[in-house]
């Protein structure tokens, strides 16, 4: 609802479920269409994107999205072995000094990468830096002989929150360098900022920042069709 003086405006939105909102995946058409991957070790990092923050959300199963593509994985393909060091507050730093060994020694065949929203938090922040340290892991997954994938950011700054809306440009800014970074590597990209979940009033958690349930299971959905679509040209 957006309140402006001397007047009320409100607008509807449908109220989904998993099995009714029309950018989810149901899981049997998530394992047909990941049937034949060449991925049994994956290995995920990164901040709360891959670490899985995000509250329930009615209608929805309690899993974020990465569970949710192993799972649909592991039925097409069987056996799956995942390793999930991405942690809450990480920045790109973080994630070569604390993570990134550790996903290695694992020895995955895909690397996913979910990184870079925690720098910008700081006053100023440094993309040139941030693209330097993601260029440093999706080497580093490389030279392993790892696929790589990754992900932007969507587009979902809520407008009735003024603190966050400096945030929109950053995101934007950010999302670029991890499209050059994805484009140096061929890293299977899932682009979420255009995705128009991000606008949906009901879609992120309490504390305005992470998507909840729901959106986890439309990023699910996006990350199998781009796993997919990388898999037949694989």
């Amino acid at each position: 609802m957006t309140e402006t003086a001397g007047s009320t405006a409100q607008t509807t939105e449908p109220v989904y479920t998993e099995e009714t909102d029309p950018y989810c995946i149901a899981d049997d058409a998530a394992v047909e269409m990941l049937h034949g991957a060449p991925w049994h070790r994956i290995a995920l990092i990164g901040d709360s994107t891959a670490f899985g923050a995000g509250d329930p959300s009615p209608g929805y199963r309690e899993m974020y999205w990465a569970p949710r593509v192993v799972q649909v994985l592991e039925r097409a393909v069987g056996e799956v072995e995942f390793l999930n060091v991405g942690r809450m507050n990480a920045t790109t730093a973080q994630v070569i000094d604390e993570q990134l060994d550790a996903a290695l020694e694992f020895g995955p065949d895909l690397l996913y990468v979910a990184a870079g929203g925690n720098d910008l938090w700081a006053d100023e922040p440094d993309y040139a830096a941030s693209e330097r340290n993601l260029d440093r892991i999706f080497a580093a997954g490389r030279n392993d002989g790892a696929r790589l994938a990754t992900m932007t950011i969507a587009d979902a700054v809520p407008e009735h929150i003024p603190a966050l809306r400096p945030f929109r440009a950053r995101i934007d800014e950010l999302n670029k360098v991890i499209r050059r970074v994805a484009d140096r590597y061929d890293a299977i990209l899932t682009d979420l900022w255009w995705h128009p979940v991000g606008h949906r009033p009901t879609v992120m958690s309490v504390d305005n920042i992470h998507f909840n349930i729901s959106g986890h299971a439309v990023v699910a959905a996006e990350v199998v069709k781009s796993l997919a679509t990388a898999a037949r040209t694989y």
